[in-house]
């Protein structure tokens, strides 16, 4: 941010005349302290709330600068609160005029008994984040799915579910993650695919662990290569506000691919 004094406190007197040198080193001088201004912090833009259980859940971007750092989903402490017996799904709003891509929209998915394998048979929370439009989701139908998807596309240990989800499409999940190596299941990342394509990338993280007032962030297995080019995370989060309790599941550390 450019600083301008006035000429009453550079203590140009009246009458005085100042030598035009001199007044282009003072003008010089107010540019440069100028340019050590620091830079602006990131900041949160939030999209319009949804009612989720007895709170509410939004999606929000992080901006940093010029461009957007992050992109997640807040969930309010009494959104854990009163969900339903049955599974549900909410659609998220991106704050208004946000462009995240290859992002095109995000869904929050509760399952209130989880689903198979066994180990993510708990109530949990698919949190989606689209990279194909409303209506190419709604497309998706269910059954096996055993479209090749090219390996350079896989990151390394995913398998794939072979069953596509309607309205989602097949999970890929890590065969690394401590679910599988006898640990209970408290959050993990997933790749979601339907006919060869990548269509989704997913955060799944247990209601227990939410509960517990998370503060994890972990780096994610990156493929090879993506065919659709955007900003892909390197990281995700799921964490707990210690002021509000607002707890925050997001894409971190957004870096163009491919690159």
């Amino acid at each position: 941010m450019l600083v301008v004094r006035s000429l009453s406190s550079l203590r140009i007197r009246a009458r005085r005349i100042v030598p035009l040198s001199t007044a282009v080193l003072v003008v010089a001088s107010l540019v440069a302290c100028g340019g050590d201004t620091a830079p602006a912090a990131p900041r949160e833009v939030d999209g319009a709330s949804v009612p989720v259980g007895h709170g509410s859940a939004y999606a929000y971007t992080v901006v940093n600068g010029d461009g957007v750092s992050a992109i997640g989903i807040a969930l309010t402490p009494s959104a854990l609160d009163g969900l339903p017996a049955n599974d549900a799904m909410w659609d998220l709003p991106l704050p208004a005029g946000v462009s995240v891509p290859p992002f095109d929209h995000l869904m929050l998915n509760w399952n209130a008994q989880g689903h198979p394998p066994a180990m993510y048979q708990v109530p949990h929370f698919d949190f989606h984040f689209y990279t194909i439009t409303h209506a190419a989701q709604a497309a998706i139908q269910p059954g096996p799915d055993t479209t090749t998807v090219p390996a350079a596309n896989i990151p390394r240990g995913y398998i794939s579910g072979v069953e596509a989800v309607p309205d989602m499409g097949v999970h890929w999940v890590d065969t690394s993650a401590a679910e599988f190596h006898g640990s209970p299941f408290d959050a993990t990342y997933v790749y979601g695919f339907y006919h060869g394509s990548l269509v989704f990338v997913e955060p799944m993280v247990s209601r227990a662990f939410l509960e517990a007032k998370p503060n994890l962030t972990a780096l994610i297995k990156q493929p090879e290569t993506f065919v659709q080019s955007g900003e892909y995370p390197a990281s995700y989060s799921v964490r707990t506000d210690p002021a509000t309790g607002v707890l925050r599941i997001s894409l971190d550390s957004l870096v163009p691919r491919p690159d």
